[in-house]
């Protein structure tokens, strides 16, 4: 079992942060892209990630951190937390209730505490690495349904200069769109939330990052779920000084839908 101090922390962090983008939810913000058209940063996301890290770095000094928007601090401890301050920036500037907070605690490359934060809804999502998941305290499990055709399932779509992956992704949603009962499309941390909880039956996402994924791989896991690439085959995390970035295309479910739909993208 982990430190009891770790996880109080980072309930506590994840929750203020949330706090603050709720207050700002709504506001006229000021944007700059980085990167591609579809990848935006906000002085919220700076404001969240920096009460998130100062927190961090104030209890756990030792500890290695990779956050989304100040990079890679890395400090040869076998501890790292990753950090997402705000997922779904594009939905939060378009005033769209549809963002959190990500926060994933990982030792020797593994994630062993994961937390998901929705400031809108109250809903704090976690887990410990064989300990299960909740919501607000309460388990959560994946959909128990088998047949690809009574669930939703969501995909996660962004621009992208590479024309391979724009092809890899509109092939991918024709096939979903013939064998699922509908396609949603939230492109945030909703999409991990809700396939935990088993409200849809999953996600496909061909570009995500390593604060994208950490804490929705463990808490997915840890509801039952499948968290693999496309193919079906495990992710490595890569945490050397080049983890931010690299690109993880991912496929995450319930077991009998993520073989399914692994079984339809060959």
């Amino acid at each position: 079992m982990l430190d009891y101090d770790m996880r109080t922390v980072a309930v506590d962090l994840v929750r203020r942060a949330g706090e603050l983008l709720r207050r700002q939810f709504g506001a006229s913000h000021q944007v700059r892209a980085k990167g591609d058209v579809s990848n935006i940063v906000t002085e919220a996301d700076i404001a969240a990630e920096r009460l998130l890290v100062e927190g961090l770095r104030r209890h756990f000094p030792a500890h290695s951190i990779i956050a989304e928007e100040s990079g890679c601090d890395l400090r040869g401890s076998d501890y790292t937390w990753v950090v997402d301050p705000l997922d779904g920036s594009s939905n939060f500037v378009a005033g769209l209730p549809w963002f959190g907070v990500l926060l994933a605690l990982l030792h020797k490359g593994e994630p062993v505490q994961g937390f998901l934060y929705l400031p809108m809804s109250d809903a704090l999502y976690e887990a410990e690495k064989g300990r299960g998941a909740r919501r607000n305290g309460q388990p959560v499990r994946v959909s128990a349904c088998a047949d690809l055709g009574e669930v939703l399932w969501n995909v996660g779509m962004d621009s992208s200069p590479d024309e391979g992956r724009r092809r890899a992704c509109a092939e991918s949603l024709v096939r979903l769109l013939q064998r699922v009962r509908n396609v949603r499309a939230t492109n945030c941390l909703l999409d991990a939330a809700f396939t935990a909880d088993g409200r849809i039956g999953g996600v496909l996402n061909h570009s995500e990052r390593l604060w994208d994924i950490a804490a929705p791989m463990l808490i997915v896991q840890e509801a039952g779920g499948r968290f693999t690439d496309p193919q079906g085959r495990p992710l490595t995390l890569d945490l050397s000084a080049r983890a931010a970035e690299r690109d993880y295309a991912v496929l995450a479910g319930a077991p009998a839908l993520h073989a399914a739909v692994v079984e339809l993208l060959r």
